[in-house]
């Protein structure tokens, strides 16, 4: 198991990964971009080019294991004021089919460890649903100490957010 930077060779495993995601999850709790161009946006996103206004560099991994893609991390390299409230530092997720096994603990404490290499933080903020109590989980297993619940408002309606800060 390891975490990478996206490859074309896990482009296979990713789509249907992305498969899985659209057909199991709403669409606005979808987490997998369209696998046409995933690698090379990711490049952009990592080298901050041609980001839509409001949104920071931010770097993306997967977790693979031998040639199968099980989840990808988005590490966000600052915070604005809206990732702030919602979305922080690092999101998260494991492909529908391989969740509850433990790959999301795994896969943000390698996130964290990249962290540690590569960024200038000495903590991290990580968000979740406050209803979405797997993730919570993955969270506070990985030190996160929750701070308060805000609210914020997507896809048209009213959310909890719980927010949780990782020293480093």
């Amino acid at each position: 198991m390891e975490l990478i930077y996206p490859e074309e060779k896990y482009l296979a495993s990713y789509a249907e990964a992305y498969e899985e995601d659209m057909a199991t999850n709403p669409i606005e709790l979808q987490m997998l971009q369209p696998p046409e161009g995933v690698v090379e946006r990711a490049e952009m996103e990592r080298r901050g080019e041609g980001l839509p206004e409001g949104y920071v560099p931010a770097t993306t991994l997967w977790l693979v294991d031998s040639d199968k893609f099980i989840g990808r991390v988005n590490i966000r390299h600052w915070l604005v004021p809206h990732l702030e409230q919602f979305g922080g530092h690092i999101g998260y997720m494991i492909r529908p089919s391989e969740q509850g096994k433990g790959y999301g603990r795994m896969q943000l404490a390698m996130a964290l460890d990249w962290v540690r290499k590569n960024l200038d933080l000495d903590r991290v903020l990580v968000t979740c649903d406050d209803d979405n109590i797997r993730s919570a989980r993955v969270i506070e297993a990985n030190g996160g100490v929750l701070e308060n619940k805000v609210e914020n408002f997507e896809f048209g309606k009213t959310v909890l957010t719980r927010r949780y800060w990782i020293e480093l």
